[in-house]
C-alpha cells in the first residue's frame, strides 16, 4: 500500500471515530446559563428598595439576531447547564471532523508543487 493511500485510510479512520461521537451525542442546547439579578414587582420588597436585586437564572441564545433568555427554575438549572456543555463538545467535535476532512482533500489535491513541468 502506498504511503498517500495508507494515510488516507487513516485520516478515514480517524473521521469515522469522530462521526460516531456526534451520532452518540446527547440532548444539547445552544446558549450559555446565566443569572441576571432582577428587581421584583413587588412595591415594598425590603432587597429592591435597598439597592439588591433578586438573582434569577436564564438561558440566553441568539436567534435572528436578538438575545433570547428563557427562565430556568432551580429543578432545571443543571440539566440546563448539562445541555449547554453538550453543545460545546458537539461544536468540538464537528470542529475536529472538519480538521480530519480538510487533511483528506489535502491528501486527495495534488500540490502545484509535485506537478510535472509542462515543456
Amino acid at each position: 500500500m502506498s504511503k498517500p493511500r495508507a494515510r488516507l485510510d487513516l485520516l478515514y479512520a480517524q473521521r469515522f471515530q469522530l462521526w460516531r461521537e456526534l451520532v452518540n451525542q446527547v440532548d444539547f442546547v445552544r446558549g450559555s446559563v446565566v443569572v441576571l439579578h432582577r428587581p421584583c414587582t413587588r412595591e415594598r420588597c425590603a432587597r429592591c428598595q435597598s439597592g439588591e436585586r433578586h438573582p434569577a437564572t436564564y438561558l440566553s441564545y441568539k436567534q435572528n439576531g436578538r438575545t433570547r433568555l428563557i427562565y430556568l427554575s432551580t429543578e432545571v438549572q443543571g440539566t440546563a447547564r448539562q445541555w449547554v456543555k453538550n453543545y460545546r463538545q458537539l461544536v468540538a467535535v464537528l470542529e475536529q471532523i472538519s480538521d480530519v476532512n480538510r487533511d483528506v482533500l489535502r491528501q486527495l489535491a495534488p500540490s502545484p508543487r509535485t506537478r510535472k513541468a509542462r515543456r
